[in-house]
């Protein structure tokens, strides 16, 4: 079982193409691989084949961590939603984003504290509501990230949760509600089902988010569903609260129906957000089922090993050998998207986008873009040519 472990996990099958070592030469965000090496716990249980998640359950996750991915405002979500026409054409940001044609913006809004962005969508053909809160963009995001002392959660028995983390819920807490009440107004007997979603940080918030509207139901109807999607999100508090937490989503299920409740966290290869803060330090994770994105495909993990950030896979011969679109794993590159390049082009689009012909200068450089990540794939196949010339005699 374990031979396709090590081959999978070996330099040839992780061996990076060109054009992939010309993309992560451009890399610039911090990807927590490091952190990984450092913090992160290695699981005994290898997942296999019978672990796979359903290929459904991992495209409905992609199409939430393109909300997610929004959430993070590059290009102000106001913009986009105006714009989605031109942003989904061919080679344009959102050209593989195509969900978010299908959803209606409803309100776009910051906390009080460290201006933290999020907003609300529905989408009409899902009956859902879509709460999608950015994660950490700013400095004085990462200082809240830093503030990794435990602080008092005001319900239950000795719950301790992140200070950082829960000083940015509260600042979002008061729009995050009034959007969430204005949407069920506007869409009064058609919502079935509140989805929060965020990347990093922001499923950090988002299950702060969550686990005040089951507490409190102020705003809950009898049989309206929640579901949960967060893409490499950090531990939220101590054991004490991830037992309320249990404890609060088995209430929910049990007045509202099983299916009412459903939470999806996803972890990545490599990925050492998710590893944070340690455990060594008393954090622990909510979900006690996550998944594990790996290569392309997603594995459920063993509630056993949910604390882990780090697994070996065994695999079949064909998906041993399939070549991985980001083989490095890392934070940017959940759903097999690259977050960076998406938000760079997002970002010019956003400072450009009106000026004379700045459609014709954004697809020339894109091009340019290409052509020089594949210009130094083809310079290296040549020279690899170049030396295995037998040599004369």
């Amino acid at each position: 079982m374990f031979s396709h472990v090590v081959r999978l996990l070996s330099k040839d099958a992780l061996e990076l193409t060109p054009a992939q070592k010309a993309m992560y030469d451009h890399e610039t965000l911090g990807n927590f691989r490091v952190i990984n090496k450092i913090v992160a716990t290695r699981s005994r249980y290898v997942l296999t084949s019978k672990d796979a998640a359903p290929s459904e359950l991992q495209e409905e996750l992609a199409e939430f961590g393109q909300f997610a991915e929004l959430a993070y405002n590059i290009m102000p979500v106001e913009m986009v939603y105006s714009n989605l026409e031109l942003l989904t054409e061919p080679r344009f940001p959102l050209e593989d984003s195509r969900v978010i044609l299908d959803s209606e913006l409803l309100k776009s809004f910051c906390g009080s504290v460290a201006n933290l962005h999020a907003f609300t969508a529905y989408r009409p053909a899902k009956r859902q509501l879509v709460v999608a809160i950015s994660g950490t963009r700013t400095l004085k995001h990462v200082a809240y990230d830093f503030r990794n002392q435990m602080t008092r959660y005001p319900v239950g028995h000795k719950c301790m949760v992140h200070k950082g983390f829960w000083r940015l819920y509260q600042g979002l807490k008061g729009p995050a509600m009034d959007a969430i009440q204005a949407g069920l107004g506007d869409k009064v007997g058609q919502v079935k089902e509140i989805a929060i979603t965020g990347h990093s940080m922001g499923g950090a918030v988002g299950s702060l988010l969550a686990l005040d509207l089951m507490l409190e139901r102020k705003l809950l109807f009898s049989g309206l569903r929640i579901k949960l999607a967060f893409f490499g999100a950090p531990r939220v508090g101590n054991k004490h609260l991830a037992r309320l937490w249990q404890d609060t989503i088995h209430e929910y299920r049990k007045e509202n129906g099983e299916e009412s409740f459903q939470e999806y966290s996803v972890k990545i290869y490599k990925d050492g957000a998710t590893s944070l803060p340690p455990h060594s330090w008393g954090y622990r994770h909510l979900t006690k089922r996550p998944l594990y994105f790996y290569g392309s495909r997603l594995y459920r993990v063993p509630s056993s090993e949910c604390e882990h950030g780090v697994f070996s896979i065994s695999l079949g011969e064909e998906e041993a050998n399939r070549r991985w679109r980001y083989p490095r794993g890392g934070h940017g590159y959940y759903n097999d998207r690259d977050m960076e390049t998406l938000a760079n082009r997002l970002s010019w689009v956003a400072e450009h986008i009106g000026e004379p012909d700045w459609r014709e200068r954004y697809l020339a450089q894109v091009q340019a873009q290409e052509e020089e990540w594949e210009g130094k794939a083809v310079n290296k196949k040549r020279w690899t040519r170049l030396t295995q010339r037998p040599r004369r005699t």
